[in-house]
C-alpha cells in the first residue's frame, strides 16, 4: 500500500521527498558459451528519489551464474586447442598446445576462482636443410623480351611433438569498473601446477601457456557478464535510459557466484513521467 501510495504522489507533483523502490525479475537470460546452453538468472532492484524537478534512479542488478557453475566441466571440454603452426618460422621454435580436460567454477570474496585440469603438448618447429631450383622469369631488355634464369630457395619445416606434460591450476578472477563507465572481467596469472617431471616446459612455453589458459578462460565468462544483455532484468522503462554503470563485483551467495552491478540516471522531461506511471503500475500490483 506504501508503494502504491508513493506512486499517487508522484504523479501528483509532490516528489520533493518522495522515495520509491521496488524489485524485478528474476528474469531467465539464455546464452550459449561454445555450444553448451546457459542460463543466467538476473533480478534487479530499483530506487527512484527526487532531487529537485527530476528523478535521481539507482538500479542494482544482480546475475545468478549458478548454471554455469553446473555446467562449466561441460563448457571447458569444449575448448579446441590452438593448432601448432610452423609456417615461415626460421630455426627452432617450441610452441605450448593446451588442452583441457575438466575445470571448476567457485566464488571466494569478491573473485571468482576457476580451476582446470588438462595437458601442455609442446612441439617444436624444425626448419629442414636448404632446397633450391631454377626459375625462369620473364623480363623485357630494350624491345626483346627474355626469360631469364632466377634461383629460388626455400626451407621445409616440420613440427615434431616433443612431449606431453599434465597440469592443474587456478586463476582468479575480478570484475572491475574500466573508463567510460564500462565493466571487464580482470583474470590473474594462473598459478599453474606441472605434474611429473617439469623439464619439458621452459620459462617461455610456459608463458605462454597461461597466456592461452587465461584467455579462454575469460571469453568463456564474458558473454555471460555483459551489461547490455544484463539490462533485460530492468524494467522496459529504465532499459531506454541511458544508465551509466557506477559500480561492479563479483561475490558468492550460497555457494551462487553472483555479479553485481550498480547503475545510475538522472531523469527529467518526458522520460521522467514515463518513469513515474511505470512505478505507479508496478506499485499497485
Amino acid at each position: 500500500m506504501r508503494k502504491f501510495v508513493l506512486g499517487v504522489l508522484f504523479l501528483g507533483g509532490f516528489i520533493s521527498n518522495a522515495t520509491a523502490q521496488l524489485a524485478y525479475g528474476p528474469v531467465a537470460i539464455k546464452s550459449d558459451v561454445n555450444g553448451i546452453p546457459i542460463t543466467v538468472s538476473a533480478t534487479s532492484w530499483v530506487t527512484v528519489n527526487a532531487v529537485g524537478d527530476n528523478l535521481s534512479v539507482d538500479a542494482k542488478i544482480l546475475a545468478d551464474l549458478v548454471d554455469l557453475q553446473k555446467n562449466f566441466a561441460s563448457v571447458v571440454g569444449t575448448f579446441e586447442p590452438r593448432e601448432n603452426q610452423c609456417v615461415n618460422r626460421p630455426g627452432i621454435t617450441k610452441t605450448p598446445v593446451v588442452t583441457f580436460k575438466s575445470g571448476s567454477l567457485w566464488p571466494r570474496g569478491d573473485q571468482i576462482v576457476i580451476s582446470m585440469r588438462g595437458d601442455i603438448d609442446v612441439w617444436s618447429c624444425r626448419a629442414g636443410r636448404q632446397k633450391s631450383t631454377i626459375r625462369w622469369r620473364k623480363k623485357k631488355i630494350a624491345f626483346i623480351r627474355l626469360s631469364i634464369p632466377q634461383i629460388h630457395s626455400w626451407r621445409n619445416v616440420v613440427k615434431k611433438k616433443d612431449g606431453t606434460q599434465s597440469f592443474h591450476g587456478s586463476m582468479p578472477i575480478y570484475l572491475v569498473e574500466t573508463k567510460g563507465a564500462q565493466i571487464a572481467l580482470k583474470p590473474t596469472e594462473p598459478i599453474i601446477r606441472l605434474d611429473g617431471q617439469e623439464a619439458l616446459l621452459t620459462k617461455a612455453t610456459m608463458r605462454s601457456a597461461k597466456t592461452t589458459i587465461n584467455r579462454t578462460a575469460t571469453n568463456a565468462l564474458e558473454h555471460l557478464i555483459d551489461p547490455i544483455r544484463l539490462k533485460d532484468a530492468l524494467p522496459t522503462a529504465l532499459q531506454k535510459l541511458d544508465m551509466a554503470i557506477v559500480s561492479a563485483r563479483l561475490r558468492g551467495l550460497g555457494g551462487h557466484i553472483i555479479a553485481e552491478i550498480n547503475l545510475g540516471a538522472n531523469v527529467s522531461g518526458e522520460s521522467r513521467m514515463q518513469l513515474l506511471q511505470m512505478m505507479a503500475s508496478r506499485s499497485s500490483n
